[in-house]
C-alpha cells in the first residue's frame, strides 16, 4: 500500500540510499582476480540482501543477484511512494520490455521467462495470461487499445518493427495521459518531454538514412514531447545541418540543437542518444534533492539501475579478461 506521507517516504529513501555501493567498493570489486572473488566481495557488501538462492549463487551467474536487487528496489519504491501513478511512469520501460518479449515469444512459439523483468506496473503472471489469451480489457485504456490494434495487425502481417513501435508509442501516450490527469508540471514532465523530443529526432534521422516514406516515420514518432510530431514530419527531407534551426523549440531546444550539430559534424548518430541520456540523468540528479516532490524516490531507483549497469560491466570485463571502465558517475 502506498504511503501518503512524503516525509515518511523520503526518510526511508534516505536510509536505503546508504546501502548503495560506493565508487571505492565498485573499484575494489573490479580489481578482483576472478568473477568468483568479485561475487564474494559483492555479497560481503550486503548487495542483493541474501535474496539469491544457494543454487543461483553456485552457478556464478551474477545476473540472478542483480535482477533480485532491482526487483527488491522496484517493490520498495511501489510500497513507499505517496503517488503510485506518477512513480509508476518510471517503471513503464520494464512493462514495455515485457510486453514486447511476450509478444515476440508467442509469435515464435517459445518461452520468454528467462528475459522477463519483475517490478513493472503490470504483474508478470497477469501480463502473460493477457498476451496468451489476447484479452487486454484490464490494462489502462491506452495499452488496451494499442494491444488490440497490434493483434489486428498481427492477423495481417507479423512485423516486429510495427508492434515494437506501437508499444513504444503507448508508453509515451500513457505517460502523457497520467501527467495531464495529475497536473504534473515538474521534473517528471521535463524528463518525458526531453526523452520524447530526442527520441523523435533519432527516429527522424534514421528515417532519412533509410529513405523511409512519411507513413513509416509517423509510425515511430512518439507523443509527450514539446515539439509537435508534425514538425518532425515536415523535416523528413531537411538536411542534418539544417535540422537544428527547425527543431530548436521547447525547454530543451538548445540541448537538442547542440546534439544535432555534433551529429552533423561527425555523422555519429550515437552522439544524440548519449546527449539524450545525459539530459535525462541531469534532470533526475537535480530532482533527487527536492524535498517536496518524488525526485528523491525516483533518484534512488535510478541510482540502483546505474549500480546494476556498473556491476554488469565489471563482471563482463572480468569474464572477458579485460579491464572494466566504470560509468562516469563512479569515476
Amino acid at each position: 500500500m502506498a504511503q501518503p506521507s512524503f516525509e515518511f517516504a523520503l526518510g526511508r529513501i534516505s536510509v536505503l540510499s546508504t546501502h548503495l555501493l560506493s565508487a571505492s567498493q565498485l573499484r575494489r570489486i573490479a580489481e578482483a582476480g576472478s568473477t568468483k572473488e568479485a561475487q564474494k566481495l559483492l555479497l560481503e557488501t550486503g548487495y542483493g540482501e541474501n535474496a539469491a538462492t544457494e543454487q543461483e549463487l553456485a552457478t556464478g551467474e551474477i545476473d540472478f543477484i542483480i535482477r533480485g536487487q532491482l526487483q527488491l528496489t522496484r517493490k520498495r519504491i511501489k510500497e513507499l511512494t505517496p503517488d503510485p501513478e506518477l512513480t509508476g511512469l518510471f517503471l513503464l520501460p520494464v512493462d514495455t520490455h515485457n510486453i514486447k518479449a511476450l509478444l515476440k515469444a508467442r509469435l515464435l512459439g517459445i518461452s520468454a521467462d528467462e528475459i522477463l523483468r519483475d517490478g513493472g506496473n503490470f504483474p508478470l503472471d497477469t501480463l502473460k495470461d493477457m498476451i496468451q489469451t489476447k484479452y487486454y480489457e484490464d490494462l489502462p485504456p491506452v495499452y488496451c487499445d494499442t494491444l488490440n490494434e497490434i493483434e489486428a495487425e498481427l492477423g495481417r502481417e507479423a512485423d516486429p518493427l510495427v508492434f515494437s513501435a506501437m508499444v513504444d508509442g503507448a508508453m509515451f501516450r500513457h505517460a502523457k495521459a497520467v501527467m495531464d490527469e495529475k497536473h504534473e508540471k515538474g521534473f517528471i514532465r521535463a524528463y518525458f518531454s526531453l526523452w520524447a523530443d530526442f527520441q523523435n529526432t533519432l527516429s527522424l534521422i534514421r528515417a532519412q538514412n533509410l529513405h523511409w516514406e512519411l507513413s513509416q516515420l509517423r509510425l515511430v514518432l512518439v507523443g509527450a514531447g514539446e515539439i509537435p510530431r508534425t514538425v518532425f514530419e515536415e523535416c523528413l527531407d531537411t538536411p542534418p545541418e539544417q535540422l537544428g534551426a527547425r527543431l530548436n523549440q521547447g525547454a530543451h531546444g538548445a540541448d537538442l540543437v547542440q546534439a544535432i550539430n555534433e551529429f552533423a559534424q561527425t555523422g555519429e548518430l550515437g552522439i544524440i542518444a548519449r546527449r539524450m541520456q545525459e539530459g535525462k540523468m541531469q534532470i533526475i540528479r537535480l530532482a533527487k534533492w527536492e524535498t517536496d516532490s518524488l525526485g528523491p524516490i525516483v533518484g534512488y531507483l535510478f541510482a540502483r539501475e546505474a549500480e546494476a549497469e556498473a556491476l554488469r560491466l565489471i563482471f563482463g570485463a572480468l569474464a572477458g579478461g579485460f579491464e572494466a571502465e566504470l560509468p562516469e558517475i563512479y569515476a
